[in-house]
């Protein structure tokens, strides 16, 4: 006979059950959102979306989902995913629809930064990332500063020595195999300058070995395991268990190897001038140029080298790009060293490659949600209710033809100032890399250096080497990923261009 426990035990369960039911229900039949199209499974319950955060591959099924169901889907109970050009506006601009008026935003009825994703961010003080209205708005305009095209260009001698470095490193790993993994190389010569950059110190990670920087590597894992703790807010049972590993991420990111005593020793013999351009107090402005120090050194390195392995990948996969690309940066310098940011921003072909390649394979394939205000939104033209999390997905947003025509292929004429009839239609302000609105102030003088950086290398290794995809990457686009793609080697075999270092002075 069952015992009195074993019929609690049972009671629970079924009690679970018809609990986890009745929500279910309620998702479906009665909740704000029901009215929004979108998968059942997704309507129902965020175990899904959850899931296929943990399998890497939540960017790729959303734009399968935005395939079948449009513009906009129910990704999950409380959530709406879009892709197209006004949810940008709509979503992240500077002004909103509300209750039925078109606004400004401000504090209080602008979409706020979703804490499922963002979280509390790192110890000590707000940063870029985090911040949110007045804590915002001086650290960016402090920031600002130091991308400005006037400032990035007085440190062109540095991002020309640490390009140099590379090659030189890249020609004696060479002498040993001719294929090698671009991958660390580009790593550790963009945290090199990362580093030189921010904090005047020369870490010397660029080296001729091929092997990553353990620092760039400790990064990359920050990166990969994002989703853990992310994961975990969206998981009310557990959310505890966020309190314990996020400080170990933030603590991770500023303390691990070089970066946080490079930064704090900087910060103790002359400071870092433009971040102090927004003074705070005691230790809170501190932390607060460290946090800020350590997320340009570390998210800098990351999506500039998404971007310069996406778009040598892509180079080397299309033979006509290739031939054009070599005609190009060989026709315009008679010796490496003649390759200044003058002569390779003035390369149209160049610029449309590398527009390309961050369309078709963008850096940040992750939703960089918001939540809707009180009183509700209207977004793309139709009501949404407050408390919703919204946002804008990039992969699915460039991946989609009603975007860009032949989303999946590698097109850069779609970028040329004259466009053919053939790409004529195309949305090209659907493309937002690095966010949009107000967020996009500081994101865009950042793309301004992470394109110079990315134009500068590219024009050197196809002005210095003749160079061919190896076959055992034939495959590596097929990537998973949740913020950022887990990029695998990228190998590449390389061969001098004949007479080059013989003669080159």
């Amino acid at each position: 006979m069952p015992s009195s426990a074993d019929f609690g035990f049972a009671s629970l369960c079924w009690g679970l059950v018809g609990l986890y039911l009745l929500h279910a229900v309620y998702n479906l039949y009665f909740h704000p959102l029901r009215s929004f199209p979108g998968p059942v499974y997704c309507k129902v319950t965020g175990f899904w979306y959850i899931f296929k955060i943990i399998r890497g591959n939540s960017f790729l099924e959303i734009k399968h989902l935005h395939d079948i169901y449009g513009d906009v889907v129910r990704i999950a109970p409380n959530e709406l995913s879009y892709n197209t050009a006004e949810a940008w506006n709509s979503i992240y601009g500077r002004n909103i629809q509300l209750h039925g008026e078109t606004k400004t935003s401000a504090i209080g009825n602008r979409l706020l930064k979703d804490t499922l994703l963002y979280g509390a961010g790192f110890e000590g003080a707000d940063t870029v990332v985090n911040a949110e209205g007045t804590f915002y708005a001086p650290q960016r305009r402090a920031l600002a500063y130091a991308f400005t095209r006037k400032s990035l260009m007085a440190k062109e001698h540095i991002l020309t020595h640490y390009t140099d470095r590379a090659i030189e490193n890249l020609t004696t790993q060479i002498s040993a195999t001719d294929t090698v993994d671009v991958g660390p190389m580009f790593a550790n010569a963009i945290f090199d300058f990362n580093c030189k950059f921010v904090a005047d110190r020369d870490i010397g990670a660029s080296n001729p070995h091929g092997t990553l920087h353990p620092s760039v590597h400790y990064f990359d894992n920050i990166l990969r395991f994002a989703y853990i703790p992310i994961t975990l807010r969206r998981l009310p049972m557990v959310a505890y268990l966020q309190d314990t590993l996020q400080p170990l991420f933030s603590k991770g990111l500023l303390h691990y190897h070089v970066v946080g005593p490079l930064i704090r020793n900087r910060l103790e013999n002359g400071g870092i001038s433009y971040m102090e351009r927004h003074p705070k107090e005691g230790d809170t402005g501190k932390s607060q140029i460290l946090n800020n120090a350590a997320i340009f050194i570390a998210a800098g390195t990351g999506t500039t080298v998404g971007w310069l392995c996406a778009s040598v990948y892509y180079i080397l996969s299309n033979p006509d790009v290739k031939s054009k690309i070599y005609d190009e940066i060989r026709n315009s310098a008679s010796k490496g060293s003649d390759l200044s940011l003058d002569v390779v921003s003035s390369m149209k072909y160049l610029k449309a490659v590398t527009d390309e390649s961050i369309r078709i394979f963008p850096p940040i394939v992750a939703t960089l949600t918001r939540v809707v205000p009180r009183g509700g939104v209207s977004i793309c033209g139709k009501y949404v209710p407050q408390g919703t999390v919204v946002g804008v997905n990039h992969w699915a947003t460039y991946r989609s033809a009603k975007n860009f025509n032949h989303p999946d292929e590698f097109h850069p004429e779609r970028w040329f100032d004259v466009v053919s009839e053939e790409f004529a239609e195309d949305h090209r302000n659907a493309l937002q890399p690095f966010s949009y609105g107000p967020r996009k102030c500081i994101a865009q003088e950042y793309l301004r250096l992470a394109s110079m950086n990315s134009k500068l290398f590219l024009a050197r290794l196809f002005w210095e080497f003749d160079m061919e995809l190896a076959p055992e990457s034939r495959d590596w686009t097929n990537q998973k990923g949740f913020i950022a793609h887990y990029k695998p080697p990228l190998m590449v075999k390389f061969n001098k261009r004949s007479g080059l270092f013989e003669t080159e002075t």
